[in-house]
């Protein structure tokens, strides 16, 4: 007799481990980013005291993750996750070594190529997309964990760069971190399988039924791309300058870590509780609540001057801080069904990493014309208003049905 070997399905004990799996992944992935934050001076002094060098790399790897999620979605959609992660394992390995062996150059190619666009950007959108084929149930708890992990990286890898830097130096600390981060990515790979309505089909994805989309497929994908950019600019002001913030208003660089910390540990509790909620009033209306409470908190931001009202309004900011990116996942394969193609959310996720880099860099060069952060707030504030409104337009827009020709 030959023994049948069943495969894991839909909602199966696998389903849950991957999630896990793959959150494990996006953390690992995502680590190169925050080295040039935590080591900003260190890196700087060896290139003439130019803070704009760690900077250019932190927005390359950005920016490239971004554009590098495209391709890894269209990728896995035609071979298996499993291949992007096996990708990035070698890239991160090799992005390490070359980032931290040269000069400028050097470092910005490091960043741009092996650590961004091959590296981190194979982790976030091919896991994504693949989890939420192997759930029906709890789809939403399933992808609030794969969500959770650009924020536990940002707890995790900042404290093991802190505990590495004195004595190591930053080259040699991303020489490590490219060496255990890409082995355990290459060993994860191996865990991961595509989900069973891949398998149902031979390997391959099914045509996308374009039908039920309630607007034209490339008016609905700009609709989602632009809140996407408008939300992240909006969000990424106040956090990139927080510490700076708070100095200007006479409190140490601690506090405004503090405040940076507050809001991440608000996003991973967040990302949970609006994943349950989305089950009950859908995904699209989450992000229409987590784009009014982001509102509130940027009002905040522009009138507040003392530390408790800082602290508290990094709360309120941290509830939507993963929650409402999370929810363009969502609301992508409740539109487009399983058959989604990968590639559609990597583009949401360049739209929003693109809004990142450049809502960092616009808070910057809003305060340099003004010597104030109180514009930059305000442009952030106009920004999310903008978000709102694309996701009030898609809100109000009907339904289609499909037509079932004779």
């Amino acid at each position: 007799m030959v023994a049948v070997v069943s495969r894991p399905g839909v909602d199966s004990g696998y389903a849950w481990r991957l999630a896990l799996v793959s959150a494990f992944c996006i953390c690992l992935g995502g680590g190169s980013i925050y080295l040039p934050v935590v080591a900003l001076k260190e890196i700087a002094a060896e290139f003439g005291d130019r803070r704009s060098v760690p900077s250019l790399a932190y927005l390359l790897g950005f920016f490239c993750m971004g554009v590098g999620g495209v391709m890894m979605g269209w990728l896995a959609d035609r071979t298996s996750p499993r291949v992007p992660l096996l990708i990035a394992g070698v890239s991160i390995v090799v992005g390490g070594f070359v980032a931290s062996s040269g000069g400028e150059l050097a470092l910005y190619a490091g960043y741009a190529l092996p650590l961004g666009f091959l590296g981190n950007a194979a982790t976030f959108t091919p896991a994504m997309n693949n989890i939420q084929g192997w759930f029906e149930r709890r789809r939403s708890t399933a992808v609030s964990i794969i969500s959770a992990g650009p924020a536990i990286s940002g707890f995790v890898w900042p404290q093991v760069y802190r505990w590495l830097l004195p004595d190591v130096g930053w080259r040699q600390t991303l020489m490590i971190y490219g060496v255990i981060a890409g082995t355990l990515l290459f060993a994860c790979a191996f865990y991961v399988r595509p989900a069973p309505v891949v398998r149902h089909h031979g390997g391959k994805r099914p045509p996308e039924d374009l039908s039920i989309l309630p607007m034209p497929s490339l008016t609905l994908m700009g609709l989602l791309s632009a809140a996407g950019f408008c939300c992240c600019v909006a969000m990424a002001m106040p956090f990139v300058h927080m510490v700076a913030f708070c100095g200007d208003l006479g409190f140490s660089a601690a506090r405004g870590a503090e405040a940076v910390s507050l809001i991440l540990a608000t996003a991973i509790a967040s990302v949970f509780a609006m994943g349950r909620l989305s089950d009950y009033i859908g995904p699209l209306r989450v992000s229409i609540l987590c784009s009014m409470i982001q509102i509130a908190s940027l009002v905040g931001f522009v009138f507040v001057d003392n530390l408790t009202g800082i602290y508290t309004l990094s709360i309120v900011l941290g509830i939507p801080y993963i929650a409402i990116v999370q929810g363009y996942a969502l609301i992508l394969r409740q539109l487009y069904g399983p058959t989604i193609a990968g590639w559609r959310l990597g583009v949401i996720m360049l739209f929003a990493m693109a809004g990142m880099a450049v809502g960092g860099w616009m808070g910057g060069a809003v305060f340099d014309a003004t010597l104030s952060y109180r514009a930059a707030f305000q442009a952030a504030l106009a920004f999310n208003v903008l978000n709102l409104m694309l996701l009030g337009a898609l809100y109000f827009t009907p339904r289609r049905r499909a037509v079932s020709l004779p």
